[in-house]
């Protein structure tokens, strides 16, 4: 996880139009994935009570996304999706669309739209 979330270093969070990024990740194309997914590994971990589930990233890429971009709304977003990231693979969750989330991070940018 920690390569992952230095990549967001690597983003040019100056040069982002991040109210369409935000606009994009609330269409239907992205939000029903995301959702989808995130109710998938809710419901799994609501199963495994007995792991414990590492709180402590979300705060950690809030702050960093936060630092970088002065945006609340995209920090919040963004450390939702690394919440969701590494529970997935506490779980051992694996997904398509999950994966193309990841790879976008893995390749510096933020994603949205169709993935």
């Amino acid at each position: 996880m920690k390569e992952l979330i230095d990549k967001l270093k690597q983003i040019n969070y100056e040069e982002l139009d991040i109210d369409d990024i935000l606009d994009s990740r609330d269409e239907k194309t992205f939000d029903e994935e995301w959702v989808r997914v995130y109710e998938e590994i809710k419901e799994m971990k609501d199963s495994k009570k007995h792991i414990d589930f590492n709180n402590d990233i979300a705060e950690t890429v809030f702050k960093l996304v936060y630092e970088l971009s002065e945006h609340d709304e995209l920090a919040g977003y963004i450390s939702d999706d690394f919440e969701m990231i590494s529970d997935s693979k506490m779980l051992n969750y694996k997904d398509e669309w999950l994966d193309k989330l990841i790879y976008s991070y893995d390749n510096s940018k933020i994603p949205f739209g169709k993935l």
